[in-house]
């Protein structure tokens, strides 16, 4: 009767810690498991399976892109260098897993171009800025209630709220972003996506700079978990935001990264990217459509669909790669992606 008793208390307890848990909304929010990143021990044994979780993610992306690259190839009698429909959303499922896991979209995206041999009048880099479009919809959404928070701040101006140094830090860091802007430097970025060699060069300095930031995290924690960035701290960041305009060269690694050697925590550096990314890609993307409006009855017209379904599958998977990326940096799991950036960018080097 006792025994029968206590297993009833234990089951009644267990039920109410979990409802307790659902009702504030702890069960399942990525973000909320960067907030509980000292619930992993830092101890954990370095090869748990779950450290490979990127690798996996890296080895299944390589093969959507080659799935697309035989895809296009089984259709090259409707003319060659075409970006066809299949192949624009095979793209956009690779810009939306490699825009915020931290192992480069714009590498993968060049490759996978490379490989399907799509035109660069049909593609290239306006085809890479549509899909851009599509994820930075995901960062907005995921993150609304921060843009809303940093809009309302605004509105004002003598309050110094954490919302308001936050904004403050958001445009230091979103200086460098005009060095982008420089005469030449588009013109450099267009030609080292088409140089396979490069890429890997760039791939193996994300996977160097990935390995640094977390061990430095790891080895000397922050002082002030939670802390905001300071200025001087915002513009370094800003400076590594900047160099992901090289294809290879991870916006969300370098980001991060330079933020936890900087001695941010990962919740503060994954949020603090992830923001600057709506100024940086929303710039990008407008800039971009400037262009198309400004080209229009001059350059040769576009075929539509294809973009418009690329960045329809850049967006839905986006959400469900940031979501992921979330999680696996709460806990510190990077491993793996340091490990699929260095395969990779070596045979990229090797065959290039």
């Amino acid at each position: 009767m006792n025994d029968a008793s206590a297993q009833h208390r234990d089951a009644d307890g267990s039920e109410r810690r979990a409802e307790s848990a659902t009702q504030s909304g702890r069960v399942g929010d990525p973000r909320d498991a960067l907030q509980r990143r000292h619930e992993t021990a830092r101890g954990d044994h370095p090869r748990h399976p779950r450290e490979y979780a990127g690798f996996c993610v890296g080895v299944a992306t390589l093969l959507v892109v080659f799935g697309a690259a035989s895809f296009a190839r089984a259709n090259e009698g409707d003319g060659g260098g075409a970006l066809t429909i299949g192949a624009a959303i095979l793209l956009g499922i690779v810009q939306g897993i490699t825009e915020f896991l931290p192992i480069s979209s714009d590498g993968h995206l060049a490759l996978g171009q490379i490989l399907l041999g799509i035109d660069a009048t049909a593609g290239g880099h306006r085809f890479t800025i549509a899909l851009h479009a599509g994820t930075l919809l995901a960062v907005i959404w995921t993150y609304r209630a921060d843009l809303i928070a940093l809009g309302a701040s605004v509105l004002r101006p003598m309050r110094d709220t954490e919302d308001r140094r936050l904004l403050l830090a958001m445009f230091v860091a979103s200086l460098p972003l005009g060095i982008a802007v420089l005469p030449g430097v588009e013109a450099l970025v267009i030609a080292m996506e088409s140089q396979v060699r490069w890429i890997g060069v760039w791939l193996l300095v994300t996977a160097a700079a990935l390995w640094f930031g977390f061990r430095h995290e790891r080895v000397h924690p922050p002082k002030t978990p939670g802390a905001l960035p300071t200025l001087g701290q915002a513009f370094v960041i800003g400076l590594a935001q900047v160099t992901a305009i090289l294809p290879g060269l991870s916006r969300s690694g370098t980001t991060i990264s330079s933020a936890l050697a900087l001695g941010l925590d990962r919740a503060m550096a994954a949020r603090f990217s992830f923001l600057l990314s709506v100024i940086a890609v929303g710039g990008a993307v407008s800039k971009e459509a400037l262009g198309v409006a400004m080209e229009s009855g001059v350059a040769a017209p576009i075929d539509p669909v294809p973009y418009l379904a690329g960045f329809a599958a850049s967006l839905l998977v986006g959400l469900v790669a940031l979501r992921g990326l979330l999680l696996l940096v709460g806990r510190g799991r990077v491993l793996g992606f340091v490990v699929y950036l260095v395969v990779l960018g070596t045979i990229a080097i090797a065959v290039g």
